[in-house]
């Protein structure tokens, strides 16, 4: 356990009340010091303040209790970034006192998305350090032990209420319009009473003595002075009838045996921190700084769920998103250095972040720009890495023969621009193999090809094909495409859009694609290197010119329907 004297944290201050010094005292020893006491008005202000030095320790606390969701990406990245910055360290510590939830399976996931998004810890499961262990359900003898030492200085009391019990003073409570605070019935119990129920054997609870006047206030990091009435507390559970320690008890304890200086988490932990300071303060531990984050919310300003579609780093991860583009865009969601400036990779994020310059206000999740941002990402790896990852991509999709080589060099070249997601390089190749003639002729779009008379073009390509001239220019590359394309036009009389459309159509079945020339190029080679799998739906050239062949022009026209089997080549 860490020596707590070592602990670089924040002073608090206790403020009392200036009529009552000894409120802030809490009821212990015999029954007449307590009732002595109690009879007193509790009343106080709590109030943190930064201490001076002392290193930055800050810590992500993730449950697993499912996948890690980006807006607790966000919240690790904003820890990671900060403690990077202030020459600190990043903790990583399991809260998985949730028994029946928690899952190995659950943290696994959690520790491989952070990985994966290049947040690595320095202390924490598969690390150690000296502040651990780093899991809270590793951790229950130190909760035992601050318990009874809050239980001995009269900060805490058995509470032997049944679950009936409570539940009616809550509805007493709701009548009469009152918070469903708890009516302190075992807080000024005599000791005979306690020794009875314990004698008894009846289970019982820790709950800590609220103050009944008094307000909390706390200099949050990013929201400024926020406070809050004591008097809308009650006292509270921090041990349950089991055993177990509760949520905000564990916190408390973690964070300040575990020394951390910061503490930089989701605005819904917010009220949270009143109960958290009067743990700090009874048990003589300095508050941290505080900073609560806007949440991330959907375009409908609604919390973002499951609802509006994939939330989970892993599933973006799966869907085909680079790390860094994922880091990228979380850190503008809430943040941004002040410039126009979008693009940062980690390292000049850790360069520009501040905590001064994360809002308030609750961040959009847009998930097209989100895409966008990921090809900006995508295109501008090195074209190695590019080749790497769509290549293994493509062979692992079953679509190419191999993961490398000057096949899949052209063909990432000339697709890439089309690509914002890794998963999008599967459908640009498939699209780019396939050849749907039929159904471009057919189409609305095709229309004004036929009436500009493609077949008349095709059957010059026809003759250019059968001849071996196509061939023979395309097997030159480029230089041998543009010297043929030249002739060809001259030939036809055609020239530009005249030219080019047709040849598209023909040569690639579609309307619309890269550079035909390029793509030309690339079509002969996946049919002569066999770097195409052949049942990834690959039409080669003989099989282009054999359909051509065989396309009936007089059907596409504007007076004669298609017939149906007409459209199924």
């Amino acid at each position: 356990m860490a020596t707590l004297a070592a602990a670089p944290w924040f002073r608090a201050r206790l403020i009392p009340e200036l009529k009552n010094r000894q409120s802030l005292l809490y009821c212990r020893g015999d029954h007449s010091y307590r009732k002595s006491l109690c009879s007193r008005r509790r009343s106080f202000s709590v109030y943190a303040s930064a201490g001076n030095g002392g290193d930055v320790r800050v810590r992500f606390a993730p449950s697993p209790t499912g996948n890690l969701h980006v807006g607790g990406a966000r919240t690790a990245l904003f820890n990671y970034l900060y403690a990077r910055a202030k020459g600190g360290k990043f903790i990583l510590r399991i809260e998985d006192t949730d028994l029946e939830r928690s899952t190995k399976e659950s943290e696994e996931a959690v520790l491989r998305d952070l990985s994966w998004l290049g947040l690595a810890w320095d202390e924490g499961p598969g690390i150690g350090g000296e502040y651990g262990p780093y899991r809270q359900s590793e951790r229950n003898a130190l909760y035992k032990q601050f318990a009874e030492k809050l239980l001995q200085s009269g900060h805490v009391y058995r509470c032997f209420c049944s679950n009936e019990e409570l539940e009616k003073m809550k509805e007493i409570a709701k009548l009469k319009q009152l918070p469903p605070v708890y009516t302190g019935r075992w807080a000024s119990a005599t000791e005979e009473e306690v020794v009875e129920e314990l004698a008894k054997g009846t289970p019982y609870t820790y709950r800590f003595r609220v103050p009944k006047e008094g307000r909390l206030k706390i200099d949050d990091l990013i929201r400024g002075e926020v406070s809050w009435n004591l008097d809308t507390l009650g006292d509270f559970v921090i041990m349950r009838s089991n055993g177990q320690p509760v949520y905000n008890f564990c916190v408390t304890v973690d964070d300040a045996t575990m020394a951390i200086s910061h503490v930089i988490r989701a605005e819904e932990h917010l009220p949270n921190t009143l109960r958290q300071a009067l743990i700090y303060k009874a048990l003589g531990f300095p508050m941290p700084h505080f900073a609560h984050v806007s949440l991330i919310l959907a375009p409908d300003r609604s919390k973002l769920s499951k609802r509006h579609g994939a939330t989970s780093v892993g599933q973006f991860r799966d869907m085909g998103y680079l790390p860094q583009a994922m880091v990228n865009y979380l850190a503008l969601l809430g943040w941004g250095d002040g410039t126009e400036n979008e693009f940062f990779t980690l390292e000049q994020l850790v360069e520009k972040f501040t905590i001064e310059r994360v809002n308030k206000s609750g961040a959009i999740f847009d998930s097209t720009k989100l895409r966008w941002m990921n090809g900006q990402h995508l295109r501008s790896l090195p074209s190695e890495e590019l080749n790497r990852i769509i290549g293994e991509r493509w062979k692992d999709a079953g679509i190419t023969t191999e993961s490398q080589g000057i096949f899949i060099q052209d063909a990432v070249l000339l697709l890439k621009d089309g690509i914002d997601l890794i998963t999008d390089s599967e459908k640009a190749l498939s699209s780019l193999l396939s050849y749907p003639l039929y159904e471009t002729l057919a189409s609305a779009e095709g229309k004004p090809i036929l009436e500009d008379g493609v077949s008349e073009v095709a059957k010059s390509l026809l003759a250019a094909y059968d001849s071996g001239e196509l061939s023979g220019a395309l097997a030159e590359g480029q230089p041998g495409w543009q010297k043929w394309v030249k002739n060809f036009g001259k030939l036809l009389k055609r020239k530009g859009k005249s030219l080019f459309m047709p040849l598209r159509v023909l040569l690639t079945g579609k309307l619309h694609g890269p550079d035909i020339g390029a793509t030309t190029v690339l079509l002969y080679k996946a049919g002569t290197s066999g770097s195409v799998v052949p049942q990834a739906g690959f039409v080669t050239f003989d099989e282009r010119f054999k359909i051509l062949r065989e396309v009936q022009w007089e059907s596409f026209s504007t007076d004669v329907p298609l017939s149906a089997g007409a459209v199924t080549h």
